[in-house]
């Protein structure tokens, strides 16, 4: 398996059909040997009964059902990462926020030599799109002091759209349980040696359903990590 495409998912009936259909053509259309996980995160709606019908009629879609356990956005990726069987694994979002013409540079970004390419809206060539302006400035400003202090050439790890080797995920030891496993994997994948790339992105602004995301309570998950400026990061095994 080339690729794995991994979609955390929790009460997406309005986004969810239109994201799989435009990632069923996107996979044909570059002949990619690929998978596409929809991981279910406990979910009230119809997400989860959508994602089955989808997997029923298309072979290379599969369902992961998280009823047990934490909910979160971390937990989820996770789980489905752990299970996932491509070399290469993308995580995009259900709310279809991510462009999806910028898989095919993360891609190709991969199989350049880099172990872990982001999407970066904060770069040239890349835009906020209509992400609230505080909320661009918040993340902005933390992947440049966090860029800073851990020596990092990229410029937007708050961002989970990235594609990276299935090899460093097996390598790192990720505890967040939210939205923080995205700089959490980033500072830990360049603290151990991994190499970091980026490619511009254009965010779009979720059009249905809510968001999970809370400003305060992730400022205080992303400020704890700096905390591995003093503590050592080992590989697993």
């Amino acid at each position: 398996m080339e690729l794995s495409i991994i979609i955390p998912a929790h009460n997406e009936e309005q986004n969810l059909p239109s994201l799989l259909d435009s990632l069923l053509s996107l996979v044909k259309k570059n002949s990619w040997n690929a998978e596409i996980i929809v991981s279910d995160d406990h979910s009230t709606d119809a997400t989860a009964s959508i994602a089955d019908k989808y997997s029923s009629k298309h072979k290379n879609i599969r369902v992961i059902h998280r009823r047990d356990g934490n909910r979160g956005m971390g937990y989820t990726l996770r789980e489905a990462t752990k299970n996932a069987k491509g070399e290469i694994i993308i995580w995009t979002m259900a709310d279809k926020s991510d462009d999806l013409s910028t898989f095919r540079k993360l891609v190709s970004s991969i199989n350049d030599g880099y172990d872990m390419v982001f999407g970066a809206r904060y770069i040239r060539g890349g835009s906020k799109g209509d992400l609230a302006m505080h909320k661009a400035i918040s993340s902005s400003t933390y992947s440049k002091v966090a860029a800073f202090l851990f020596r990092m050439r990229v410029h937007d790890i708050t961002n989970a759209f990235r594609a990276f080797r299935k090899e460093v995920f097996d390598a790192v030891t990720l505890n967040s349980g939210d939205f923080a496993i995205s700089p959490e994997f980033a500072i830990k994948a360049n603290l151990l040696g991994y190499r970091l790339g980026e490619v511009p992105t254009t965010y779009s602004d979720r059009k249905a359903g809510r968001t999970s995301f809370k400003m305060l309570k992730m400022a205080f998950r992303y400020g704890s990590l700096f905390r591995y400026l003093f503590l050592p990061v080992k590989k697993k095994g």
